[in-house]
């Protein structure tokens, strides 16, 4: 079953015109830096809407990892938020045995008259 991803894990990105592609009728490039992870894309470099992941160095990234970086551009999750999408253990309490149940305390009478003994 695949996680739902809310869209705090996406990424958020500052976006940069690069220059058009050769020839007429031909696209505009755009530079997509994620603010958070620190990512960087390209859209539009190519044919038909090309997404191209870089390195730190504006290098196109090697096929498995470009692979992986851009399977997370529209959705997400963004790197920098793994720790959000991690599975969490169970629950301790003070004694160190797992909560089962929520522990709702419902009082009859108001906090005030607890107190006095009444």
């Amino acid at each position: 079953m695949k996680a739902r991803i809310s869209s705090a894990t996406k990424h958020i990105f500052a976006i940069e015109i690069l220059d058009k592609l050769p020839g007429l009728f031909k696209p505009y490039r755009y530079l997509y830096h994620c603010a958070r992870c620190k990512w960087s894309f390209v859209v539009n470099d190519g044919p038909s809407g090309v997404i191209t992941a870089l390195d730190d160095r504006d290098n196109p990234l090697p096929h498995d990892e470009a692979r992986s970086r851009i399977a997370t551009f529209a959705l997400g999750p963004c790197p920098s938020l793994q720790v959000l999408n991690a599975a969490h253990g169970p629950i301790q309490t003070s004694n160190g045995t797992e909560a089962t149940t929520v522990d709702h305390t419902h009082r009859s009478r108001p906090r005030g008259l607890l107190a006095l003994g009444i």
